[in-house]
């Protein structure tokens, strides 16, 4: 019975996650930078949910449906991949200029997400146990 839950929490988390994305990328009429914008977003919410869930606080459901689901649908390795082939034709410059922000900000903003959320719920040694979690 809880992996049917577990099915249905992950399900709904990616779609409100995947039309927010999606809506985004309206909003900034196709720009590559959109998903710079989701991928860092999603970095720093990830980084705040684990330190959060590290106080094992929540309900079992918040996991799957913000972790797998939520976040699943916001951010995307596959529009980053195709921005990336995009770019590849416009010059190295922008190229590479998506890479660093994309990498630098997202790994800036989960290491930030984490230090802050390790601060806000007074996180400790169980932080790094909830990141290994395979969920996440």
């Amino acid at each position: 019975m809880s992996e049917g839950r577990d099915l249905l929490a992950v399900a709904a988390g990616g779609a409100i996650g995947s039309l927010g994305r999606w809506s985004i990328g309206l909003l900034a009429s196709g720009a590559v930078w959109a998903t710079v914008l989701v991928n860092v977003s999603g970095a720093l919410a990830m980084g705040l949910l684990v330190a959060w869930l590290a106080n094992g606080v929540g309900h079992p459901l918040v996991r799957p449906f913000v972790s797998v689901g939520l976040l699943g649908g916001w951010t995307t390795y596959s529009t980053f991949a195709l921005d990336i082939h995009g770019l590849g034709s416009g010059g190295l410059v922008g190229l590479l200029g998506y890479l660093g922000a994309t990498l630098g900000l997202g790994l800036t903003a989960a290491c930030v997400g984490l230090l802050v959320g390790e601060r806000l719920w007074r996180g400790d040694a169980t932080t790094d146990a909830a990141i290994a979690e395979e969920e996440l």
